[in-house]
């Protein structure tokens, strides 16, 4: 499978793959909004008809996460830093949340303007930008 910039994205064959494509796209800029992440990636994150071990793709994610936060950290100049289990559950929520709301403005679901999705020091502003009503999403998350 092939989207936009030649980014090969398959979570089953290649979960390491997707986590440095993923990270390449937050070092090309960390401004990248959410309208430039591949579709795939989303579809693949999202899918609840994916056979797949529900526990391996909360790894996964995790796994992204902590990449993509520990290369933001990096690329601002901040030293490294090894969130609380509090801490990181509310930044991932937060990212969780947002990978979400984009699948949906894709979906035109919700009408939202593309935002950053790399900006992990503002995304609960972000959420509250958006006027994102958390009691709403969340049950879309399940």
């Amino acid at each position: 499978m092939y989207e936009k910039g030649g980014l090969y994205l398959d979570f089953d064959n290649d979960p390491e793959g997707i986590i440095s494509r993923t990270v390449s796209i937050m070092v090309m800029s960390l401004d990248t909004t959410s309208d430039v992440l591949p579709g795939a990636l989303l579809k693949d994150l999202f899918d609840k008809t994916n056979p797949r071990d529900a526990n391996l793709d909360q790894t996964l994610m995790c796994e992204l996460f902590d990449a993509l936060y520990t290369t933001y950290r990096f690329l601002k100049g901040l030293p490294e830093k090894e969130l609380e289990e509090g801490e990181f559950n509310q930044i991932f929520l937060s990212w969780h949340i947002l990978l979400w709301v984009e699948t949906l403005r894709r979906a035109r679901v919700v009408i939202v303007t593309p935002f950053p999705i790399f900006d992990f020091d503002n995304l609960p502003d972000l959420q509250m930008d958006l006027k994102l009503d958390k009691s709403v999403l969340l049950p879309l998350l399940n």
